[in-house]
């Protein structure tokens, strides 16, 4: 599988999600990781969450690719990671 991640980040504050676009085999999708992802793999301070994805942005990818890889799509088609799916991947 194909997957290219692009520049990009997007904090949502209504959804405690922080929000990365990626290309899967050619079409464009949006992944997010959840601020409480962030909190409980990659030491993000609460009120401050897009320091911690930037600084792991490589291994935040590294899981999402490998999230992408086993179809784990929303019903709109995004990727949503949260803790608990993170625990298993994270490398």
């Amino acid at each position: 599988m194909h997957i290219v991640f692009l520049p990009g980040e997007t904090d949502d504050q209504q959804r405690w999600v922080v929000w990365f676009p990626a290309v899967v085999e050619g079409r464009q999708i949006t992944c997010g990781m959840s601020y409480q992802a962030l909190r409980d793999h990659f030491a993000a301070d609460f009120y401050e969450p897009m320091s911690a994805f930037l600084v792991h942005r490589s291994a935040i990818e590294q899981v999402t690719a490998r999230f992408i890889e086993q179809s784990q799509f929303e019903d709109d088609d995004t990727v949503l990671m949260r803790s608990q799916d993170v625990r298993g991947l994270k490398p």
